[in-house]
């Protein structure tokens, strides 16, 4: 079975107001030359450790944990389109 690509993701932790961390899930769809933001804390943490903890875990279960977080597959531009409805679809 052919695996598609990992996806390039990083954890990081930011400190908005002095002992607030809060964790975020960054991805990168270009060669790692930018980032953005694709899951987030929507609570505080008292500590780096406790965010950066839930943060990780967070990014473990965003995909397999052997083969980890993968990006979609690609579609198949030379396949039939698939029909949700219309003529002979919806008999």
């Amino acid at each position: 079975m052919q695996q598609t690509p990992l996806r390039h993701l990083a954890l990081s932790v930011d400190e908005p107001e002095p002992g607030l961390f809060h964790w975020m899930i960054l991805e990168s769809e270009d060669a790692m030359k930018t980032w953005f933001v694709v899951e987030a804390s929507d609570d505080a943490y008292d500590t780096f450790s406790e965010a950066w903890e839930d943060g990780a875990a967070t990014l473990r279960g965003m995909g397999d944990g052997q083969y980890g977080p993968r990006a979609e597959a690609a579609e198949d531009e030379s396949a039939d389109p698939v029909l949700e409805s219309g003529p002979g679809v919806d008999d």
